[in-house]
């Protein structure tokens, strides 16, 4: 299935609405849910400033390595899954015959979507 999917094989609805759209927003919350676990090690200053300057495996607690390593694997997980939905939407689209309209907003709003899933996962604007 996921294969059919990857290919574009499965319809562009299914495609764009199933995968693309509920499975970017659900594996968005996993990551966020995995940031805000890990909120409560960075007191307050930038991922990049903690884990560069901040953290320590050996003296660090057994938390806050867990929920790092949650959290950038959830990161790559998402990173992999969006542009893998991106070219299966992009794909199933370029099959789609009845509506050259429809095919491009599929295009452009799944973009769309994929950008504004980063920046609200990066920037932590919306929870």
């Amino acid at each position: 299935m996921l294969a059919k999917l990857f290919k574009g094989e499965l319809s562009l609805g299914e495609t764009f609405w199933k995968y693309g759209i509920i499975g970017l927003i659900v594996l968005k919350y996993i990551t966020k849910f995995f940031g805000h676990l890990l909120d409560g090690f960075l007191q307050g200053r930038t991922i990049y400033n903690f884990f560069f300057y901040h953290f320590n495996p050996i003296a660090s607690s057994k938390l806050s390595i867990l929920w790092t390593l949650c959290y950038i694997s959830c990161l790559l997980g998402l990173a992999a899954y969006s542009w893998n939905i991106m070219m299966a939407v992009w794909r199933s689209s370029a099959n789609y015959d009845k509506s050259g309209i429809l095919r491009f907003l599929a295009r452009v709003c799944i973009v769309g979507m994929v950008g504004f899933i980063w920046y609200t996962v990066l920037f932590r604007v919306v929870s």
